[in-house]
């Protein structure tokens, strides 16, 4: 299951809150990547093919997460340096809401059941 958590914050805090989101990405998500491909590996070794091809399905389906999340976050930074190069040539719309991108002034991370757990047993 998927949830969408939304959140706001302050425009100049926007580039270190999406590092903050990619770091995360790269702590929970891409280790996976590598064991599955790991596991892919010594499988295919082993003359293993059905269980090569699994952890290569699971492989790819985690990158396959990584890149909407990924293209999120660019979503994000690209609205916010269309923002930031607008407020600097002084161009301040009348209604921000309506004008510029909706992910300028928001923050949007996508979490599935695997990132929950890894959160969890973090804090555990």
């Amino acid at each position: 299951m998927k949830v969408t958590i939304s959140y706001g914050v302050d425009l100049e805090d926007l580039p270190k809150t999406l590092g903050e989101l990619l770091g995360n990405l790269k702590e929970n998500d891409v280790p996976g990547v590598l064991n599955d491909i790991q596991d892919a590996i010594l499988y295919s070794n082993e003359n293993n093919m059905s269980e090569a091809l699994g952890a290569i399905d699971r492989a790819r389906l985690q990158l396959a997460k990584i890149d909407n999340r990924l293209m999120e976050y660019g979503g994000i930074l690209s609205g916010y340096a269309k923002v930031d190069s607008d407020l600097k040539m002084g161009i301040v719309p009348a209604n921000p809401q309506e004008t510029m991108p909706e992910n300028a002034f928001e923050a949007k991370e996508i979490i599935d059941d695997q990132a929950s757990a890894s959160d969890t047993s973090e804090s555990e």
